[in-house]
């Protein structure tokens, strides 16, 4: 919670305004207030109690298969991101939001028992695609 509050603080004194304006990054920064203040209630006791077994990890579920998604589609003609990149976090927007449906329904269990291993493989697919892409890209130049 303290982290992701001096992570907007930082982002929001430090960063260049064309940054900050960004209108991706200001989902992502909407969607991780939206889920640290849920946590918070949570935490605080103002949830009612058959919310609180999904306060807690089922939100950042949400805001990265929201965030994903949305910085997959927006814009989608802008250069800025190459469309293979879009269709990468697009896809992993969709699939995290089908791994916190199927945590509501069948796969509760196992997604409970893996939740950090999933949402660390879900960070690095879109991370490591970016990655692997821009090496390939500079290897292609030169």
């Amino acid at each position: 919670m303290f982290l992701t509050g001096g992570i907007i603080f930082v982002g929001g004194s430090y960063t260049a305004p064309t940054v900050r304006r960004n209108r991706v990054w200001l989902v992502w920064g909407g969607l991780n207030v939206a889920a640290t203040a849920v946590n918070v209630a949570a935490l605080a006791g103002t949830l009612p109690s058959g919310l609180l077994a999904y306060a807690y990890w089922h939100p950042w579920l949400a805001v990265m298969g929201l965030g994903y998604l949305v910085t997959g589609l927006y814009n989608w003609e802008s250069p800025q991101l190459r469309r293979q990149e879009r269709l990468v976090y697009a896809v992993t927007g969709l699939v995290t939001l089908g791994m916190l449906a199927a945590s509501l329904g069948p796969l509760t269990g196992f997604v409970t028992a893996n939740i950090f291993v999933l949402g660390g493989a879900i960070q690095l697919v879109p991370i490591g695609h970016d990655v692997l892409a821009d090496a390939v890209l500079i290897a292609r130049r030169q």
